[in-house]
């Protein structure tokens, strides 16, 4: 048997074969274009958040400025 085929006579593969109809999912268009609204201005306010850290910063408002690149490493989008 090559890798690319499934053993049915596995138990296994028939309880993930069954479980797959519990998480086939299927948007309604308009969640869909929400979803990928939010997903196109991401980039945009993290670039927003990496400027007010740097002004603050000129500014001398430290904690802030701790404060919001924590928030950008909880993200996993500190540089």
């Amino acid at each position: 048997m090559s890798t690319s085929e499934v053993d049915l006579n596995d138990p296994l593969n028939w309880y993930i074969a069954d479980s797959m109809d519990d998480y086939s999912v299927r948007l309604d268009p308009e969640v869909a274009k929400e979803i990928v609204h939010r997903h196109a201005g991401y980039p945009k306010l993290v670039k927003a958040l990496r400027d007010a850290i740097a002004t603050l910063e000129k500014e001398g408002c430290d904690e802030k400025a701790k404060l919001l690149r924590r928030e950008l490493q909880e993200l996993g989008e500190l540089e």
